[in-house]
Formats: structure tokens, sequence, C-alpha cells
């Protein structure tokens, strides 16, 4: 009995942060996320991908599902997932050449930032608090 009720636990706690991890990025594409930027005064937070990427995947796993990373983000930012083998014209216009790769975008588009590669929830809020209130 004892068993069960810690592998229920378990399960409520996983689902939770999966849950949680599952909120962090806007459910539209692009243009819906820079509009919903524009209007609340935020940023828009581009996670180029693929399905292919490892370290994409441990963003995923890890640094996503993070809940001072989520806070944070959601504090200044609208993010959005970006498949570059789905959107290879618009990983093209950002030049993209190395995934993953974090870009930050004001309402119109326009690059403030970026971080190639993988970070942990410890390093992405490092890098992520320099970028100050845009």
């Amino acid at each position: 009995m004892k068993k069960l009720v810690l592998i229920l636990s378990l399960v409520g706690i996983l689902s939770a942060t999966s849950a949680s991890a599952e909120n962090l990025f806007f459910e539209g594409d692009l243009a819906a996320a820079q509009k919903e930027a524009k209007a609340s005064s935020k940023l828009v937070m581009i996670d180029f991908k693929a399905e292919w990427c490892g370290p994409c995947k441990m963003l995923d796993r890890i640094t996503w599902k993070d809940e001072n990373v989520i806070s944070s983000v959601k504090g200044k930012a609208v993010a959005v997932k970006v498949d570059v083998d789905e959107n290879r014209e618009l990983a093209s216009k950002y030049g993209i050449h190395s995934l993953p790769t974090v870009i930050f975008v004001d309402g119109e588009g326009n690059e403030v930032s970026r971080f190639i590669g993988y970070r942990d929830a410890e390093g992405f809020l490092k890098e992520f608090g320099k970028l100050g209130n845009s």
C-alpha cells in the first residue's frame, strides 16, 4: 500500500512538472506570438530546434521544465518553438546555423539577443537576466 501511494505521488509530481513546462510555450505560430508580445510589451523568445537535436531535447527535458525559468520567461517574453526542418525560410532569415539557438526578438521581429547551444536552468537564467527590461 505504501508503495502504491509513493508511486501515485511521484506520478502526480511528474505530471505537474510536465504540465508546467508545456505552459511555457505559446500554442500559435511566430506571427501570433509576436502579436501577443507586442500587445503585452514583451519580447518573443524563439526556440529554434529540430527533432533530431539532442541538446534541444535536453532543453525540453531540463531547462524548460525549471519553475524559475518558466516564471522568468513568462514575465518578459512570449515563448514559441520553431522546428528548423519545418520552417527553413524562417531559420534562414534568422541565420540559424547551430542548434539549439534561442533568439529574443521584439514585437516587430527585430533581434535583441541570442543564445547558441544548451544551457541548464542556471546558465539560461544568468544570460536571460542580462536582457533587462526591453
